[in-house]
């Protein structure tokens, strides 16, 4: 298996310097057209690590695991092993192809927790617009459909579209992903919506949202984060003003809000 490091931290001239160990192209699933593959961020020490499944944007129909790397790399450096992941992309793969290779990522990311020294009672999820929504989904599909434990224990999710179900019924504006228009596919709307299967057994979710979003407007994920307080589910929502969607991406402070929350829930002693 190849290692590759990297320095993550400045110091004397001849100190040894910590180092976070990439390993590449790990292929967690296999589909007929295409091989799934995750880049995993080792942390410098000893486990066992909390772990993050970092998932990236993209519209659902684009992007790449590459660019999540800054945000992997901020999470190692901060002691979590991290899976940036790639899945199937709209239009050739409609929904549910992009949360079937999250979960599929998710369920190798476990199964090999001993090779990557990784704690899988402390594992979340953390992603951005369309990743934020399939880190979302995950979570609160799980826990709608009683999994105990959940595999989630914690998740960020940044300029995160929430629900889908008061898209116009005609509206054909997302049906390169969900298939066709909420009139024609009203099941796949609701699916698809983590706001929908919100419940009390929830993780507690970060979610970060500019208010300047014209890509994802907040409102979905301010009924997000409504929904889960009123549960009691332990949740944060992080308005950046004055921020646009790539803005809150690269958004440093979120980033480090964001970190404080998942030690919160991650960290041994941490409440």
């Amino acid at each position: 298996m190849a290692f590759f490091a990297f320095a993550v931290a400045a110091g004397p001239a001849l100190a040894e310097t910590p180092t976070i160990r990439r390993v590449p192209n790990q292929v967690f699933a296999q589909r007929e057209d295409k091989t799934l593959k995750a880049d995993i961020y080792l942390p410098p020490g000893e486990g066992p690590f909390p772990a993050i499944l970092m998932i990236h944007g993209g519209a659902w129909a684009g992007g790449s695991r590459s660019r999540m790397a800054s945000h992997a790399m901020y999470l190692a450096n901060n002691g979590y092993a991290v899976a940036a992941i790639t899945y199937r992309f709209a239009p050739v793969h409609t929904f549910p192809a992009q949360l079937e290779d999250c979960q599929a990522a998710l369920d190798w990311l476990l199964d090999h927790a001993e090779e990557f020294d990784i704690d899988t009672e402390r594992v979340g999820g953390w992603g951005y617009s369309a990743g934020g929504h399939l880190a979302c989904l995950i979570a609160t599909m799980e826990a709608e459909e009683g999994a105990n434990p959940p595999q989630l224990k914690a998740v960020v999710a940044g300029g995160a579209p929430c629900d889908f179900t008061n898209e116009p019924p005609q509206s054909e504006r997302l049906k390169y992903f969900l298939g066709g228009s909420r009139a024609e596919l009203p099941s796949a709307y609701v699916q698809a919506s983590p706001l929908q299967h919100v419940t009390a057994k929830c993780p507690p979710i970060f979610l970060f949202h500019g208010t300047d979003d014209s890509v994802v407007p907040m409102q979905d994920a301010e009924a997000m984060h409504d929904k889960l307080s009123s549960l009691g589910i332990p949740t944060v929502f992080y308005k950046l003003e004055g921020r646009g969607h790539l803005g809150t991406f690269i958004d440093v402070d979120a980033r480090r809000e964001a970190l404080k929350f998942l030690d919160g829930h991650l960290k041994l002693g941490k409440s």
